[in-house]
């Protein structure tokens, strides 16, 4: 396959999955982006999560990070908590209403999944995986 083609699907098939995704939470009428979205899976699954954290796993200027996280605490759904190993910065949790939110997204990416793995075999999304975060090494070095 030439290398125009290759990159035309790796954009089809981002481009599918995020209008998918972002349709998904829409419909859910949370209130929140996508965005928002990730930040809440980042603090979900990294104790003692700050927004530098975030900052630095969605490559994000601090102020860009400092937004949402704002409109997130505004609603509620993160609280900040003083970081026991670091006295100047403070770690961000999610409350009871964030993990109802969390709940709901983790239903969306499950259906999402198995929507987009119809007809494929194990042995299949087990190489698409092992190819798709090589591809992203290599972007990444």
């Amino acid at each position: 396959m030439s290398e125009r083609k290759s990159l035309e699907s790796l954009f089809t098939l981002v481009h599918t999955l995020k209008r998918n995704l972002h349709d998904q939470i829409e419909g859910l009428a949370l209130g929140i982006t996508p965005m928002h979205v990730r930040v809440i899976k980042i603090i979900n699954h990294k104790p003692h999560c700050t927004a530098v954290d975030i900052a630095n796993y969605l490559n994000r200027d601090k102020a860009q990070v400092t937004r949402l996280l704002s409109s997130l605490l505004a609603q509620e759904l993160i609280i900040k908590e003083p970081n026991p190993e670091d006295k100047r910065s403070q770690c961000l949790r999610i409350t009871e209403d964030g993990k109802e939110i969390m709940k709901k997204i983790s239903g969306i990416d499950k259906s999402m999944f198995e929507k987009m793995s119809v007809d494929l075999s194990d042995e299949e999304i087990a190489e698409f995986k092992r190819i798709a975060e090589k591809m992203a090494r290599n972007l990444n070095a």
